[in-house]
C-alpha cells in the first residue's frame, strides 16, 4: 500500500477526502499533520507483527574483531539471530556487540527484526506549487513495509490522533476505542507452530 492509498482511506473516514486536491485534503493543519502521524501509528504498530530482515557481514585478517552491529546495521530493532560461515568461539557481552577470536576470517548472517522506514514529514521547495508537488510525488512513491493486516488498522489509529482535539463531535474517540479494539485483536504470529513426531506408537 503507498502512502496515497493510506491517506484516501484515512481521510475517507474523517470525511476530508477531495480528490480535487493533490494533497487529498482540504483541511491545510490536517495535512500538515499527517504524515508525521503516520510514522507514530506504524511504530505504534510494528512491534505486533515484526519487519524481518538479514544482513551479511564479511570479516577479513586485518578487521577489528570486536563487531558493534550498529556500525553496520542502522534499522535494528530487535537482533534474532546470528550464524557463522564455520564454527566458532565468540562472546557477546550486550545486545549488539560480538567479539570474535583474534585469528577470525569469514562471514556471519544477521537475522534482525528492523523498524520500518518512515514516510518524509516536511519538503522544500521555492513556492507552494512546488512543495505541494514534491509531496503528492512521495504520497506516491512511498510503500509501507508493515504487514497488510496493520495497514487495515492505521486508518482508525490517525484518524483517532487527528481528531482527538475535537471535542465536539466525539469522533476522535470513537477511532480511538476501534484503533484499541482491533489491535487487541492481532494475532502475532506469523506461522503456525507444528510439531512432527517420529517413531509414535500405534493404537
Amino acid at each position: 500500500m503507498t502512502l496515497k492509498e493510506m491517506k484516501e482511506k484515512t481521510f475517507s473516514l474523517i470525511e476530508e477526502y477531495n480528490p480535487e486536491y493533490s494533497a487529498l485534503a482540504e483541511d491545510e493543519d490536517v495535512v500538515n499533520k499527517i504524515n508525521g502521524v503516520v510514522n507514530q501509528i506504524q511504530m505504534d504498530l510494528m512491534p505486533y507483527r515484526k519487519i524481518g530482515a538479514n544482513l551479511k557481514i564479511e570479516i577479513s585478517e586485518n578487521d577489528d574483531k570486536t563487531i558493534n552491529l550498529e556500525d553496520y546495521i542502522d534499522d535494528c530493532y530487535q537482533l534474532v539471530s546470528i550464524i557463522f560461515d564455520k564454527e566458532v568461539d565468540y562472546q557477546n557481552p550486550i545486545d549488539k556487540i560480538l567479539i570474535l577470536p583474534e585469528d577470525y576470517v569469514g562471514s556471519l548472517d544477521v537475522y534482525y527484526y528492523k523498524y520500518p522506514e518512515l514516510c518524509k514529514t516536511s519538503f522544500s521547495g521555492e513556492t507552494e506549487e512546488e512543495i505541494e508537488a514534491k509531496r503528492a510525488a512521495h504520497d506516491k512513491s512511498y510503500t509501507f513495509e508493515l504487514d497488510p493486516l496493520l495497514l487495515e488498522i492505521m486508518p482508525y489509529g490517525i484518524a483517532a490522533d487527528l481528531l482527538k482535539m475535537d471535542m465536539i463531535s466525539n469522533y476522535g474517540k470513537y477511532f480511538y476505542e476501534r484503533y484499541i479494539e482491533k489491535k487487541n485483536s492481532i494475532d502475532t504470529r506469523k506461522t503456525n507452530g507444528s510439531v512432527r513426531i517420529l517413531g509414535g506408537v500405534d493404537f
